[in-house]
């Protein structure tokens, strides 16, 4: 076998052909992936779509969500056609809510602590975690918040997991909103937001800014939500997209 067909099979699928192509056939195992984004970007739905195209690879995966509750996850995959229930029942899906906040009193209750200790207990193979941000907010410093993110990469690579963390993008779009997650992650794509020239609509654009170890494609493409998860289109649909003009 070629060293290159060697690395292609080793690679790990986003559920998203036209994203694998442009990672170069998929993620390297066990590293983790930021993906980053303003609201409305697809952020949740590319993490989702990375989770259901791996529990049907029969990989054990678990989704941890800031904001939403396990029947939650399972009701909102099933809007694009992926019933993760059976996986959920299996013990091949594990979805998990963790609180941030004592809606009583209106404080923190939660932090990254929490986090590698639930990670360590299930040992998953695929993780995502939705999103990164909303546990950044509960640091009070810079360093506390660097500190935990490389703990948390330190527990992924412990556990043999690969993984997708979900991010809120700072004021410009260019960076996360605290601008670590993409420097202590092993890649960075980042999913954009924009207004057409004419103003008709929105247009949406993904580009991967950093991967490392791996080759990977500079191409900037327009994406589409689309019933059955993110529809990547070629540079060529790009460029007329970026004049306002949406059809090939």
């Amino acid at each position: 076998m070629k060293k290159e067909e060697q690395e292609e099979e080793e690679r790990i699928t986003t559920g998203n052909k036209e994203l694998d192509d442009m990672l170069g056939g998929g993620i390297v195992p066990h590293h983790m992936i930021v993906v980053a984004g303003p609201a409305g970007a697809g952020k949740t739905i590319t993490a989702m779509q990375f989770i259901h195209a791996n529990l049907q690879k029969g990989r054990k995966c678990m989704f941890i969500s800031a904001s939403d509750d396990e029947d939650a996850i399972v009701k909102n995959a099933m809007k694009f056609g992926w019933d993760l229930e059976p996986y959920k029942e299996s013990g091949h899906f594990v979805p998990i809510k963790i609180k941030l906040v004592d809606v009583e009193h209106g404080v923190p209750v939660s932090d990254f602590l929490q986090m590698p200790k639930i990670i360590r207990g299930v040992r998953p193979e695929i993780l995502v975690i939705d999103s990164i941000t909303e546990f950044d907010d509960l640091c009070d410093k810079e360093m506390e918040r660097r500190g935990q993110l490389l703990h948390l990469r330190e527990v992924i690579k412990e556990v043999g997991a690969t993984a997708v963390i979900t991010a809120e993008v700072a004021p410009g779009g260019l960076s996360t909103k605290y601008g670590i997650a993409e420097y202590v992650s092993d890649g960075f794509i980042l999913q954009s937001r924009f207004l057409s020239e004419d103003y008709s609509q929105f247009l949406n654009v993904i580009q991967i800014i950093k991967m490392r170890w791996t080759r990977h494609s500079k191409e900037t493409r327009a994406y589409n939500i689309t019933g059955h998860g993110i529809d990547i289109y070629s540079p060529l649909y790009t460029i007329l997209a970026s004049t306002g003009k949406t059809k090939v």
